[in-house]
């Protein structure tokens, strides 16, 4: 029988469970009120202030199933990707065999979380023993920047990201090159990938944008836009909807012309000028000084998902050239950058940031295709693209 803990050590003891005692209530309790918070708010200002990382949840439990398949096309990308791609119109339009496809498009990414979630991805395949059909990466450069990564809001929502797709082996890369940043994707972890960047916006958002005087117009065709694709809909719709593979719809017939009107408010020339300011600001947009280590990630997730693909592209979207025109300096760096994306992955480019069909019209704002003429513009035209080449046709005299 051991000998009785001396009277110091018992008290010690007793302090050290009380306190191990309040850090866990503590916890539990920011945990259930991070829970009250998001059940009390739409789940469209939620995702806004987020930064889409319900969508990421979402989508990872439909993973395995969508793995499963023999057909599968995935359209892999950022909230360009989201905003401007139509699974059921690039099917429509693709020829050669029949492809399943699907948007995996997520907002607020990083060309960081992108390698996590494209590992994710190249593991389920792995498990399930297939390849995808087709593979196609879709790559925004200002993501990559340097100045994208100084920028508090982008960062943190990156993080959450990151938090929510680290392994216990990433975190303990991630503590070999920065302890302190790894210590943060833990402590993330521990308030249910949620970081306290959203949580501020969303008690801000509960105690002050819901008594402030709202502008009347706007407010009012989107709610009859989110009604009319209740109507349409008649189910509770995913953040990352399987139903649609992925597609965020607010386009229908029912709603066609309150988004037409809505969508003409989004792009007015007034608003569109602030955006772009924004976009340069946190993120270099037009001279597009890179950051190495973002660049190589992006290598990492492309070799991942070519890893399990028959074919891969890599894919730069449409940029809205009456707003967004590159600097001589600007145009040099992403050339450069993009061909060693390529050499070093050993995939080929589409690039349809200059096709000509794309218009200032086709955008909702500086950077996102709108879902009227856009989104399926360019998902009709990036499977023209990637269709076979269509057999010669027959010359005089061919039986």
């Amino acid at each position: 029988m051991s000998p009785p803990l001396p009277p110091g050590n018992r008290i010690a003891a007793r302090a050290l469970l009380v306190g191990i005692g309040v850090l866990v209530a503590a916890w539990a309790m920011a945990r259930g009120f991070i829970a009250l918070l998001g059940r009390t708010m739409d789940r469209e200002t939620q995702a806004n202030i987020t930064e889409g990382a319900e969508r990421i949840q979402d989508f990872l439990q439909e993973l395995p199933a969508l793995a499963a398949r023999e057909d599968a096309a995935l359209v892999f990308g950022s909230s360009l990707i989201q905003h401007g791609f139509s699974p059921e119109v690039f099917e429509a339009h693709l020829g050669g065999p029949r492809v399943t496809a699907y948007n995996l498009g997520f907002p607020g990414v990083d060309p960081e979380v992108q390698r996590l979630l494209a590992l994710r991805v190249a593991e389920a395949f792995q498990r399930s023993g297939r390849r995808a059909r087709l593979m196609v990466v879709e790559f925004t450069p200002f993501q990559a920047t340097l100045a994208r990564g100084r920028s508090a809001k982008f960062n943190e929502m990156a993080n959450v990201k990151r938090a929510m797709l680290a392994t216990p082996g990433d975190l303990v890369e991630t503590a070999l090159r920065s302890p302190e940043e790894a210590s943060h994707l833990a402590a993330l972890q521990a308030l249910g990938d949620n970081s306290p960047m959203a949580i501020t916006s969303m008690l801000e958002h509960q105690l002050f944008d819901e008594a402030a005087p709202a502008d009347d117009a706007r407010q009012a065709l989107v709610a009859r836009i989110r009604a009319g694709k209740e109507r349409v809909e008649q189910r509770h719709v995913r953040a990352w909807d399987p139903v649609r593979r992925g597609e965020s719809r607010l386009f229908f017939e029912e709603t066609r012309e309150d988004y037409l009107a809505w969508a003409r408010m989004r792009s007015a020339p007034e608003l569109l000028e602030r955006n772009l300011e924004w976009r340069v600001w946190t993120s270099d947009l037009l001279e597009l000084r890179f950051d190495e280590r973002k660049v190589a990630a992006f290598a990492e997730a492309i070799r991942a998902l070519a890893g399990v693909s028959e074919r891969t592209v890599l894919l730069l979207a449409p940029r809205n050239r009456a707003w967004v025109q590159l600097t001589p300096g600007g145009r040099a760096r992403l050339a450069e950058v993009v061909a060693r994306l390529s050499r070093d992955t050993g995939v080929p480019v589409v690039d349809l940031s200059e096709a000509p069909e794309f218009t200032p019209e086709d955008f909702i704002d500086v950077t996102h295709l709108n879902e009227s003429s856009g989104r399926p513009r360019l998902s009709r035209r990036l499977a023209e693209v990637l269709s076979p080449p269509a057999p010669p046709l027959a010359g005089p005299g061919t039986p």
